[in-house]
């Protein structure tokens, strides 16, 4: 009875506070991060006091809802498990943590405190429900051009990247400690929320495509490397949006295109690529390059010798290594037809012009004895060298006189 006459000297407003109530909160929408409490008085008493929960006041919570109580802006209670409770404010917290993890403890400890009135309400008493479903639809593009080292071609290259990333609220006492505080109205997701978390995002997504890369990621392959990159940006954000209790839950990039400037390099690397696993292909590129040269030549009056002495070294060269590579045995077999005499290469023709031995003047046999193998004509005498002993001239061995002196032989 105390209670009640300490009471009614407070003011005529208090016996209300005395009836119990039911507080809820209706499906939050995807905007709605969190929301107050709906206090509905049971029976037919209706003028308590705003923000004092009656003791014994039963309170229901949602599937996808996290309740928070706050006294005097002190947390002082929640609960992450759906169902109905009943206020008593002389036990003490629930704290019932649900699939929130023991992290939560740690946070209360933080920001909470632990207390019990004995049946005497605090000054001022709110309840809050924080949205804990995921929150989608948080598109992102780059404004600028972010360097990718790129393992394919071992090279950095600048790409401009698009694509959609999806939150969640992790830990919602720290969440309430940072945004929240003491709202009356909901607290949505509106344009400055937007572009503060996008700001956040886009500072974190450059480090983090940074160790996707360490990966051996090629920036071309970065949309299906969901993952690896929702893990990394994860990780850079930890200690911005972690210690807020907000995480990024899953982050898909839907195209990676990289600059003009990036791209050109990227042809010019494939194109070498291409050429130096093809023989054949690198005696077409000279070939090409031999005809843009003969253009040139053709136009060029001063320099059109030179231009056609080039065009022609590119042909053969082009022609020759083109031939060799993709003709390799069937030069094998021309070699082995071929004899090699003294560094130099040597046809059957001439392998039979060295052998020992006169010409058949008859048949045209080589004759290596005194008579011919094929016709038997009798091997001729072989010319033996005469000077003439006057003035030294040549002559042949059946001359009788000199032709340059007349000198008799």
């Amino acid at each position: 009875m105390g209670l009640i006459k300490a009471a009614l000297a407070a003011g005529s407003s208090t016996l209300a506070d005395q009836w119990l109530e039911y507080i809820y909160c209706e499906r939050m929408e995807d905007n709605v991060l969190m929301r107050k409490g709906v206090s509905k008085k049971e029976g037919s008493n209706t003028k308590g006091t705003d923000n004092i929960i009656t003791n014994g006041s039963k309170i229901v919570v949602g599937e996808d809802q996290f309740l928070i109580v706050v006294s005097d802006g002190k947390i002082v209670d929640f609960t992450a498990e759906a169902g109905q409770y009943t206020f008593d404010q002389g036990t003490e917290p629930s704290m019932f943590y649900g699939g929130f993890g023991k992290g939560l403890i740690e946070s209360f400890k933080k920001f909470g405190e632990r207390f019990t009135t004995g049946g005497v309400a605090p000054h001022d008493q709110r309840v809050y429900f924080v949205n804990t479903r995921l929150i989608k639809g948080n598109k992102f593009g780059t404004t600028t051009p972010i360097p990718f080292r790129d393992s394919e071609f071992g090279m950095t290259v600048d790409i401009r990247c698009y694509g959609e990333y999806v939150m969640e609220i992790t830990d919602p006492l720290a969440f309430y400690h940072s945004y929240g505080g003491n709202i009356e109205e909901d607290y949505v997701i509106d344009e400055n929320f937007k572009e503060t978390f996008l700001a956040d995002f886009l500072q974190a997504l450059n480090p983090a495509l940074n160790k996707v890369a360490m990966q051996k990621i090629s920036y071309d392959m970065l949309p299906g490397a969901v993952p690896e990159i929702s893990k990394a940006v994860k990780e850079c954000l930890q200690d911005t949006w972690g210690s807020q209790g907000i995480n990024v839950e899953r982050v898909s990039i839907a195209s990676a295109t990289p600059t003009e400037e990036s791209a050109e390099v990227i042809k010019a690397a494939q194109g070498d690529r291409l050429y130096a696993m093809n023989p054949a292909m690198q005696g077409a590129r000279a070939n090409a390059a031999a005809s843009e040269a003969l253009k040139t030549a053709a136009g060029n009056e001063a320099g059109a010798m030179t231009g056609f002495m080039g065009v022609g070294m590119l042909n053969q060269g082009g022609a020759m290594f083109g031939a060799n590579m993709s003709n390799q045995s069937q030069s094998q077999v021309g070699m082995d037809s071929m004899n090699v005499v003294g560094g130099g290469i040597q046809t059957p023709e001439e392998k039979e012009e060295k052998v020992d031995g006169v010409k058949c003047p008859n048949c045209g046999n080589i004759i290596t004895g005194n008579f011919c193998m094929e016709c038997g004509t009798k091997k001729p005498e072989e010319e033996k060298e005469k000077f003439c002993t006057n003035c030294g001239e040549k002559a042949t061995s059946n001359a009788k006189f000199c032709i340059n002196c007349g000198t008799q032989l």
